[in-house]
């Protein structure tokens, strides 16, 4: 069984690649998950099951980057959830 933990850390992690993958938008180091906001485990996946994820970048302030990810199996919805990622403080680079 992959618990719902492990799917919001799959995503944040997603959602980081993507956070970074901006080439207009130089990457923030150290880049962290901060907060998780109205997550919702809808289910687990079972050895063999294949998860697919997708995560969007909502905006980008400063160090911060807000994102919405989910999680499917099969079409069918185990992860939604909001995430907040920063980076290390702008002035101590």
């Amino acid at each position: 069984m992959m618990p719902g933990v492990l799917l919001v850390e799959a995503a944040a992690q997603l959602a980081g690649v993507v956070a970074q993958s901006d080439q207009a938008i130089p990457p923030l180091p150290g880049l962290k998950l901060t907060a998780i906001r109205g997550a919702k485990i809808l289910g687990s996946a079972k050895p063999g099951e294949i998860i697919r994820f997708e995560a969007r970048l909502l905006g980008r302030m400063g160090n911060l980057v807000q994102a919405q990810a989910t999680a499917s199996i099969n079409a069918r919805t185990v992860l939604q959830v909001e995430l907040t990622l920063a980076g290390e403080p702008l002035a101590s680079r």
